[in-house]
């Protein structure tokens, strides 16, 4: 297979249940954009429920869910391309304006400076975001998930080999 498990990384948003998980694969032998995604979906590291521990090789083989949805329902299709600054956006947004317990809750700088980092890896490659599959798709725990959002783009990196995909969601 062309993309394999690199690694991963985890970015937990200080005091809250929110995170920025980043899983790193190698490509080799790609032709083409949808043909990396085919293979990205189906490598070891992709499938994954992000509601149990992730010590960056979870599975043995694909698992049947990834986020809240099913993974048989998300396929290259499921992606569509992405602006940087946008998706930047979102992902600031998400993290920063939420209902609080606490009104004067912030990020720390520490966090804010990682999470900038996290998002600037966005403009390594071509940039795509996952369109959720709908409600419809959801697994049986799938809702355990998302409650404040779950946001997905892939970078596929040509020059270095990679693909990264970002998820931005919370447990």
């Amino acid at each position: 297979m062309g993309v394999t498990l690199a690694g991963s990384e985890i970015l937990h948003l200080d005091a809250t249940q929110m995170w920025v998980q980043t899983t790193h694969f190698a490509v080799s032998d790609a032709t083409d954009d949808r043909t990396v995604l085919a293979e990205m979906l189906a490598a070891d590291g992709y499938g994954h429920d992000y509601a149990s521990p992730f010590g960056g090789r979870n599975t043995d083989g694909p698992v049947p869910v990834h986020g809240r949805w099913t993974l048989a329902s998300i396929t290259p299709t499921s992606f569509e391309p992405a602006d940087p600054d946008r998706a930047g956006d979102v992902l600031r947004t998400w993290a920063t304006v939420q209902n609080w317990t606490d009104p004067e809750f912030t990020l720390t700088s520490e966090t804010r400076s990682e999470l900038d980092r996290v998002i600037g890896t966005l403009r390594r490659g071509t940039l795509l975001r996952l369109v959720h599959p709908g409600d419809e798709h959801e697994h049986g725990y799938g809702w355990v998930t998302g409650d404040k959002g779950f946001h997905e783009y892939v970078v596929i990196d040509r020059p270095h080999d990679r693909v990264s995909v970002v998820v931005a969601s919370d447990d």
